[in-house]
Order: structure tokens, then C-alpha cells, then sequence
């Protein structure tokens, strides 16, 4: 009897969200959640009331969020790769093994952590393949993203395929196989064949999507061993919000929020760029993020305009948004979709341009790429203006089934075990 479930991210606190709020229902089902990620989610992951147990260092996290291409549409993967992900691979294995040798276990992970993967076959270890957003799934349908290029719909899929092939053949398969390869050598394990992104990384036991089909709906060439369920949202341990927040949100009207991201440092052009637009329009705003300490000294000349933190519970501040804008992180979106508010979508990398022209085509969203100097002001003012995007924030709000998500997910785990 399996008692045991890793639950296996690395990347942001929006990679590690979800982990969490499965691990929660996991725990309630009787089973022992272990929550296995970089030290620096240590707090987060107890404050949960899980297990955790660390794969790496807390000084790679940090040379990843501070590396200055870490956000850039093209190069950014490989940045993770070499400072986060490839460092991780052989940690993963090694602790999951130890795992393994104490009794029966289950493993969740993000298809990106491959040391995961990697302990699959050679331990013969249960894993579930969990992916949180759509471009971890490739396809040739409609509709798909290249970092920040949107692909013609009348691209033939023969053309679609030779472009998969040619970067893995040119980009990713150079990128991540030598480390891999390394690894699965000293495991007695044979080479990899195909596609490490396209096919190998996925777990062929089964995978769970964690979105609902009216935001992504499987096309027909994902793998058939994987399921749709929905988002799944965790809100920081329902922590209170801070008493000064909760007085700004008291004492006004309602704010814009301006969130460029947890794991983005290099942020203060974005931030500038926002007061700008609260100044001239005379709106209030929530500033949720890493600020120089040059910014927060012009922030704190104006307390009864401007709001800033670090982090706080998402959930809980964006039901006083006038709006949102974001980077277009999956979580991120989850949650504005959720409470019905405007969305102004600043993409820098990774799945964030799909999330991006998804939440646009539902019209809760509008799109900002390549934002130069008054741009953001005027797609603001164009967004609140549209009462097409209210009532597509009114459609929307309070969709989804995150407890039938994990539901589905703990049902999955029992029939792995």
C-alpha cells in the first residue's frame, strides 16, 4: 500500500503553488506529501502544514532570478536550464531513490524537473507527469506560440513539425541532453531517442493538465495518457493580508495592480512605467514585486497613491482591483480570471505569450508586447473603457473546479499506487 507522494517542482512560487495545494489534498486522503523543491520555498511549503525536502541549493534559485536574461523570450530557458534545472537533475534522482528505498511511493512532477523522469526508469517508480499550463504539451494545431512569435493558423502541420524538429535539433536537444545523457549513463540507463521536450520527457503512465478545456482544449496529437482537469489554486497558506495593505484598500478607491512576477528582479522600468500611468490618470496602485531601493523611496513619497510589497495572498487583494496587469504567469491568470478582473498582459518568456493571446481570446485580456515608453497608459485607459472585456470578466468569474481538480488528481494517484 503507497502511502508516500512526492510532489517534485522547480522554478517560481507559481511552479510550486499548485504542488502545494494538491499535497494538501493528498494529505487529506491519508497519504504522507512530501513537497520536494529548492530550499527557498522551505517556509512556504511548512507554512502549508506538508513535508519538504530540498533538491539543490538556495544560492542557484538565487543566481537564476538575478541572471539578467532569465525573462528574455529566447534565451531564458537556457538560463534555467544551466543555473536551476541542470544543477537539480542528479539531486532529484538521488533523493527520490532514497524515497523509493524507505517503502512504496508516487511521484508528481513538473515534466521540466527530468531527474523525475529519470528515476521512472531506473526505479521503476509511479510518476505522474503534471503540467500547469498548455505550451508544456507540444502540438501542430491552432492555436501556438514561439516564444513571443504567434503562429499562423493556416500553417500547414508538415511545416509545424519541421520547425519542432529543427529546434530540438539546433537548440534544445544540444541544450539539456549532454547533462541528461551523463546521468542516465551512470544510471546503466540507454540513450534517449527522439524528442526530450516532444516525447520523452512525458511520463507514459499518465499526466494531468491543470487547466480546463474552455481555456486550452487538447488538441489531438498531446499523449493519450494525459487528463484535463482544471486550475488549481493555492492561496499562501490564506495568510492575512498586511494591516497597511488593508488600510490602503480601505481608504480609497479601488487600486490597479501591478505585478510583473515572483521570480522577476529586474523590474523597476516596469514599475516606473506604472506610476507614470497612475500619476497621469490619477489611479491608485498596488505594487507587488522586487523594487530598487531608489523606487521604493519615490514610492513611499506617495502612500496615499501607491501601495508596494514583496508578495502578498493574490487572492485576497484582487477582489479590490480596478485591474490587473501581469506578466502572464498561469497562476497568476488562474486567479484574475477567477475574480472577474480586467487583465493587461505584459509577456516576457515561456508560456506567458500563449497565456496571453488565451486570456485575450476570451476577451477578458488585452495584450501588451514589446511595451515602449506610454503604452501601457494608453492600453489601461483602452481596457477599463471596453465594456466587451466587463462582461467577459463577468462570464468567466468564479469558473472552474479547483477541488474537482484535485479530486481527479488523487483519484489518478490511487490508481497508480
Amino acid at each position: 500500500m503507497v502511502s508516500t507522494v512526492c510532489l517534485v517542482s522547480l522554478g517560481s512560487a507559481g511552479d510550486v503553488h499548485p504542488m502545494l495545494a494538491l499535497g494538501q489534498a493528498l494529505g487529506e486522503r491519508g497519504y504522507r506529501a512530501v513537497v520536494m523543491t529548492n530550499p527557498v520555498f522551505e517556509g512556504m511549503v511548512r507554512g502549508a502544514g506538508l513535508e519538504f525536502d530540498a533538491i539543490g541549493r538556495a544560492d542557484e534559485h538565487a543566481s537564476t532570478v538575478a541572471h539578467p536574461k532569465l525573462w528574455h523570450p529566447v534565451d531564458g530557458l537556457g538560463v534555467m536550464w544551466r543555473y536551476l534545472l541542470r544543477p537539480a537533475l542528479e539531486p532529484t534522482f538521488d533523493r527520490l531513490s532514497l524515497w523509493s528505498a524507505q517503502g512504496p511511493c508516487v511521484v508528481l512532477a513538473n515534466p521540466l524537473a527530468m531527474g523525475a523522469r529519470v528515476a521512472q526508469e531506473k526505479l521503476g517508480l509511479p510518476l505522474m507527469s503534471v503540467y500547469t499550463a498548455p505550451t508544456l504539451l507540444r502540438s501542430v494545431h491552432p492555436p501556438l506560440t514561439l516564444a513571443q512569435w504567434s503562429v499562423p493558423r493556416w500553417m500547414p502541420h508538415w511545416a509545424l513539425q519541421g520547425a519542432w524538429h529543427a529546434l530540438d535539433r539546433w537548440k534544445l536537444q544540444p541544450l539539456v541532453k549532454p547533462a541528461l545523457e551523463r546521468l542516465r549513463q551512470a544510471q546503466g540507463l540507454a540513450p534517449i531517442k527522439g524528442s526530450v521536450f516532444g516525447q520523452w520527457m512525458h511520463s507514459p503512465q499518465v499526466g494531468v493538465a491543470l487547466f480546463p478545456k474552455w481555456f486550452a482544449a487538447a488538441p489531438p496529437d498531446w499523449p493519450r495518457q494525459v487528463v484535463q482537469a482544471d486550475f488549481v489554486r493555492y492561496n499562501d497558506g490564506y495568510a492575512p493580508l498586511p494591516e497597511s495593505l488593508q488600510l490602503f484598500l480601505a481608504q480609497g478607491e479601488a487600486p490597479v495592480v501591478f505585478m510583473p512576477g515572483t521570480a522577476r528582479h529586474h523590474t523597476d522600468e516596469f514599475f516606473a512605467e506604472a506610476m507614470q500611468a497612475c500619476a497621469a490618470m490619477g489611479w491608485r496602485g498596488v505594487f507587488l514585486g522586487h523594487l530598487s531601493q531608489a523606487l521604493q523611496a519615490r514610492v513611499a513619497a506617495l502612500p496615499a497613491q501607491i501601495w508596494a510589497g514583496a508578495y502578498v495572498p493574490f487572492a485576497d487583494v484582487l477582489p479590490h482591483a480596478r485591474a490587473l496587469v501581469h506578466h502572464g504567469g498561469i497562476g497568476t491568470s488562474a486567479q484574475a480570471l477567477h475574480a472577474g478582473v480586467p487583465q493587461l498582459v505584459v509577456p516576457c518568456a515561456y508560456d506567458q505569450f500563449d497565456n496571453a493571446l488565451r486570456l485575450q481570446s476570451l476577451g477578458v485580456a488585452q495584450v501588451l508586447q514589446n511595451p515602449v515608453p506610454g503604452m501601457l497608459q494608453w492600453h489601461l485607459q483602452s481596457l477599463l473603457a471596453d465594456p466587451g472585456v466587463v462582461d467577459a470578466c463577468w462570464r468567466w468569474a468564479g469558473q472552474g473546479g479547483a477541488k474537482e481538480a484535485c479530486r481527479q488528481v488523487c483519484d489518478a494517484v490511487g490508481l497508480l499506487a
